[in-house]
């Protein structure tokens, strides 16, 4: 008799872990401020914001918009962002190494945008039933450093 192996189901996470998942994205992004446009790369991504390298600072609730080529489509995404939190070069963090940047919150962003990037995260969780999760918490966490869990 053969018999047939098949992956587990695995249940979607909870909303509220949903919320607080950063999953690795790496790919170019173009930031919109003002009138100007900047290449940057976004190194992670979750519901409520995304990660991205860059070696001078921006102001802390800035806003801005960004958007970056998305997997299998032709349409962009793209988002209203605010500045939650600056990571400077060479400052420690409690919970993970990051290159120079800051966390993008997202403002805005349309419908159907919001729901490529829920998918993209409820698929990356049925690949990988042990994902990364950052301790911060948007936006609350955002003055309190890496880990508002520590001291």
């Amino acid at each position: 008799m053969t018999r047939i192996l098949s992956r587990t189901h695995q249940a979607p996470p909870p909303e509220s872990v949903l919320q607080q998942l950063r999953i690795p994205f790496v790919r170019r992004a173009t930031l919109l401020r003002g009138d100007a446009e900047e290449e940057v790369f976004v190194i992670d991504i979750g519901l409520a914001g995304v990660f991205v390298e860059r070696a001078q600072a921006l102001e802390n609730d800035e806003h801005l918009s960004i958007r970056f080529p998305w997997p299998g489509s032709e349409r962009p995404f793209e988002a209203r962002c605010r500045v939650a939190w600056w990571h400077p070069e060479g400052a420690t963090l409690s919970s993970k190494d990051l290159p120079p940047g800051g966390g993008l919150q997202f403002v805005e962003m349309s419908e159907a945008d919001g729901e490529r990037l829920r998918t993209l995260l409820l698929e990356h969780c049925q690949r990988e039933p042990r994902v990364r999760r950052f301790l911060r918490h948007w936006p609350a966490a955002d003055r309190q450093g890496d880990d508002p869990t520590a001291g």
